[in-house]
């Protein structure tokens, strides 16, 4: 054993600082005891601080730092000591290498609050340095392990510091290629240092396995630093621990509520997992805490952070089963029980029976999700109520999802606490029509429907229709029974589930009155009907319209609306087989049919657009008619304001009436614009002509009250003043025997013009048109003598051609067998001639005085009329008991007694036509007989039709 006694304190000191350099440290409590002076406890750590390598391992100088603590000896201590290199240094050497010796304080310079134990801040600071130094963080437990029970800062520091550290290098994530120095973390700040530890994951992991950081990281970080400060101030009664805890507990709930945003099922996880704030775990170096009403306090608030986490995050980031495991994490873990037992995949829905009017004063604002941890959120704070009505909340968004309906617990709170009864019924109807637009074959309507109901009151069937509403009960607590019923049974016309639709709502227990039904059957079929984007009736939303009316037309018929609805579809789809196209090249669609002011000038529009199409009369007065029976404004040419007093006062069969005349006027323009003078003048006499001017009418037979027609007489007007576009006359100098036929087809025409002004002249309800009808019948007539004339002469040159070639036939017959006329035949063939020349020139005579009478004075409008009311009766006989002319009556018989009169004469009821077609013969005395070859073929009615 070495003799220390005669060293020098400055060599004392020197010979400490190289055994801790040689890594012998075992002599050092020897030499504190004695050399108390020169080597006082806080200079020997000092040395052993600055000089002992960090390599050394801490279970060879820890038992010697306890000794030195102690100032006792072990046996460890009584080794041999070499002190022949300090005593061969002199005294003023050695006092000169002491002052150059530069000793590392005991206090860490950013490490914890000053504290009297110097082994303490040994420890702390020893722990920096063989971390910056070597990065062997378990040598630092090792060190602390021996001494971290004598000091609660060692504890403190242990808890909160180093075992977070240890576990995220070296037990959690070990594969990380970045390791966490210990100054680093260290040197962070709370919300930092909470960041770090709640999101660390491995380094090939897609998603954070958060229970175990907030179980063996976050929650040790906190239990560790707020430990001792709580513990010292709980002895002067302060609050200051408390409310450092809860707030650092805070900043962990507002991390989790942000990462859920982010990352929901990886907070939905590590919440489902982890028991709250008492589950810590600080690996037993930690005892047990007693202040059981400080951690309920932050349970209370972990739980408010949970729900919070549910009403904010969408639902396409998370499922409504995490979501509601998260409630019932929260509810078992604060004891609430709401007895509802509740379950999220039950095939029985829950009946929610909770008093919930104290989460009415809820506002919107609560919602947000800056409002969502305060502490006076009635939907977040955890209490039986707000729980329970967060897990009813998610059994309805799964009822919702399961047909498509995604929304989000923040967004169906604020349906069922702020919205009114309309913003209700407007998302009630987004979610019926979207359940029924994505319809599948085979679902069971009836259990749709209970569901609905029960989304409407939480309550479903087992709600009756006298039971007081609860409030704040359902998503659609404020809409009516009624109306979701009707939206439901609209759902089920949509989806065509007519057999399901008639037997709940038309049988004995229908839940609708037959007027709500009937109702809402017609507004379906409508929406089909406006929606369609073609008018066949047999594909596309017209096809299912059809099968909506036929399914109720039976349990409803003699429901006027669905009679005008099915005449509708009957037109649109008679209407779709023609091109029609509106303005600006719009295709046609049904609804503009409905939305039409003018329905009927959409035939119009046909007959222009689809060549021929006036052939096809029957259709398109089908179609009209239809048109009236569907209710469809009916206008006239004419009509303004001061005329919709009348027309409200017609009947249904006048108003059908007045639609067909309507239509047959177009399909008479129509044809006229085709040169179809013929198809024009047949519609005119069998469609337009009263019956009471047809030949086959009867004086006796009974009609309707006549009204005012204002459309006959101008279709007439029109088509007599129409002059074909391939019809000219034959130039009397050059006929020919296609000319003779061209004349007479001429002629044909030019009379059937004139049977058209005259029954204009008859039909026409006012005598203002009355001259210009005459004016038009006057240079048709004459165009007409014209002809006749020209005709005259033709012939008259046949007949004279003929008789030249008669006079020079000799009496000897050139034929074979001299055949000729005996001299009888030539007298009577002489007497012929000469009749039929005195004949020509009695004729002539006439023509001649006619034009001459003509040309010194005009022929009156009397004059005029006369003579169209005698070219009119040669086809049509004026009856003496016929209609008042310009009136329409039923087709089925003529009003009797009743006086036909011209326009053009205003003939009085006295005058019989017996008076006008005694002058039928005025142009003809003097004839005394008609060749059969001169005769003409008019074209008379019969039977109601041209021939």
């Amino acid at each position: 054993m070495a003799d220390l006694s005669s060293l020098s304190d400055a060599q004392t000191i020197l010979l400490a600082c190289e055994l801790c350099a040689a890594g012998n440290v075992n002599p050092l409590p020897r030499l504190h005891q004695q050399f108390p002076t020169s080597l006082t406890t806080e200079r020997l750590f000092r040395i052993i601080l600055s000089f002992l390598p960090e390599t050394t391992p801490p279970s060879l100088y820890t038992p010697i730092l306890e000794d030195i603590d102690r100032n006792e000896l072990s046996e460890n201590s009584n080794g041999p000591v070499d002190v022949s290199s300090i005593k061969e240094a002199k005294e003023a050497e050695a006092r000169r290498r002491v002052r150059q010796l530069r000793l590392l304080p005991l206090k860490y310079h950013s490490g914890e609050s000053a504290t009297d134990d110097l082994l303490t801040e040994f420890i702390i600071h020893r722990a920096h340095k063989i971390d910056a130094e070597t990065g062997l963080q378990t040598f630092i437990l090792e060190l602390l392990l021996p001494f971290y029970d004598r000091s609660e800062t060692l504890r403190r520091y242990l808890v909160s510091l180093i075992l977070p550290l240890l576990r995220a290098n070296y037990e959690y994530y070990p594969e990380r290629e970045e390791k966490l120095s210990l100054d680093v973390f260290d040197s962070l700040d709370t919300a930092t240092s909470i960041n770090l530890l709640l999101s660390m994951t491995a380094s090939n992991a897609t998603a954070i396995d958060l229970g175990k950081n907030l179980r063996g990281l976050a929650g040790p970080w906190i239990s560790g630093r707020i430990q001792s400060k709580r513990r010292k101030l709980s002895h002067a009664g302060s609050t200051a621990g408390v409310n450092d805890l809860s707030a650092h507990w805070q900043i962990v709930n507002e991390w989790l509520l942000s990462r859920s945003l982010v990352e929901f099922e990886t907070v939905a996880r590590g919440i489902i997992d982890w028991d709250g704030p008492g589950d810590v775990d600080s690996g037993g170096y930690l005892p047990e805490d007693d202040t059981s009403e400080e951690i309920d306090a932050i349970k209370r608030s972990y739980g408010q952070a949970a729900l919070a986490i549910v009403y904010a995050t969408d639902l396409g980031r998370g499922s409504l089963e995490s979501s509601f495991q998260i409630t019932s994490k929260v509810e078992s873990l604060l004891g609430l029980d709401s007895n509802l037992q509740i379950k999220f995949d039950a095939e029985q829905l829950p009946l929610f029976d909770v008093d919930v009017k104290m989460l009415s004063t809820a506002s919107k604002a609560l919602l947000l999700q800056n409002a969502l941890l305060k502490p006076n959120n009635s939907l977040t704070v955890p209490t039986p109520q707000s729980v329970g009505f967060l897990q009813i909340l998610l059994v309805s968004l799964r009822v919702l999802r399961a047909y498509g309906y995604n929304t989000s617990c923040r967004s169906a709170a604020t349906v069922c606490l702020q919205n009114g009864e309309e913003a209700q019924a407007l998302e009630m109807h987004g979610v019926i029509n979207m359940i029924a637009k994505q319809a599948k074959p085979g679902q069971d309507w009836r259990k749709i429907r209970e569901q609905i109901l029960w989304l409407q009151d939480w309550r479903g069937l087992h709600s009756t229709s006298d039971q007081a509403k609860s409030e704040y009960h359902g998503l659609f607590w404020r809409v009516s029974r009624a109306a979701v019923e009707t939206e439901i049974l609209r759902a089920m016309m949509t989806a065509g589930e007519y057999q399901v639709a008639t037997e709940i709502y038309t049988g004995d227990e229908s839940p609708l009155d037959l007027t709500q039904v009937e109702t809402a059957v017609v507004e379906t079929i409508i929406s089909f009907y406006d929606t369609a984007s073609n008018g066949n009736k047999t594909r596309g939303k017209m096809k299912r319209a059809v099968d909506t009316l036929r399914a109720f037309q039976s349990q409803f018929p003699n429901a006027k609306s669905l009679q005008e609805l099915a005449a509708l579809i009957s037109a649109t789809h008679a209407l779709s087989f023609y091109s029609l196209t509106l303005q600006h090249g719009v295709p046609f669609q049904p609804v503009s049919i409905r939305v039409h002011s003018d329905p009927l000038s959409l035939i119009e529009t046909v007959l222009e657009q689809n060549s021929k199409s006036y052939t096809k009369l029957d259709d398109l007065l089908s179609i009209g008619r239809h048109f009236v029976a569907a209710g469809l404004p009916l206008q006239l040419p004419g009509d303004d304001n001061s005329t919709r007093w009348w027309k409200s006062k017609l009947s249904q069969e006048q108003k059908s009436l007045l639609a067909e005349k309507r239509i047959v006027s177009m399909a008479v323009s129509s044809a006229l614009a085709s040169d179809d003078f013929g198809t024009a003048y047949s519609y005119i006499l069998t469609r337009l002509t009263p019956p009471s001017l047809m030949p086959t009418s009867s004086s006796s037979s009974s009609s309707s009250s006549p009204i005012e027609d204002n459309i006959s007489w101008r279709a007439a007007y029109n088509a007599g003043r129409h002059r074909s576009t391939t019809t000219s006359s034959s130039s009397p100098s050059t006929s020919t025997p296609n000319d003779q036929t061209h004349l007479t087809a001429q002629i044909s025409v030019l009379s059937q013009r004139l049977e058209l002004l005259s029954l204009a002249l008859v039909l026409a309800p006012t005598a203002d048109p009355l001259p210009e009808i005459l004016g038009a019948w006057r240079r048709c007539d004459e165009e007409l003598s014209t002809l006749r004339d020209q005709e005259n002469q033709e012939a008259e040159e046949w007949d004279r051609k003929g008789d030249i070639t008669a006079t020079t036939t000799t009496t000897t017959s050139i034929l074979p067998g001299g055949f000729g006329p005996t001299d009888r035949e030539l007298d009577a063939y002489e007497n012929e001639r000469q009749q039929q020349t005195r004949r020509a020139r009695a004729r002539n005579h006439l023509a001649g005085t006619s034009n001459n009478s003509y040309e010194e004075a005009p022929m009156g409008l009397f004059d005029v009329a006369r003579g169209a009311a005698r070219a009119f009766s040669k086809n049509i006989p004026l009856q003496t008991g016929g209609a008042r002319s310009g009136s329409i009556t039923s087709p089925a018989a003529a009003a009797p007694n009743t006086t036909t009169t011209s326009p053009g004469e205003h003939f009085s009821s006295s005058r019989s036509s017996s008076e006008f077609l005694s002058r039928s013969t005025e142009f003809g005395e003097g004839e005394d007989r008609v060749r059969k070859r001169d005769m003409k073929k008019r074209p008379t009615v019969v039977n109601g039709g041209p021939l």
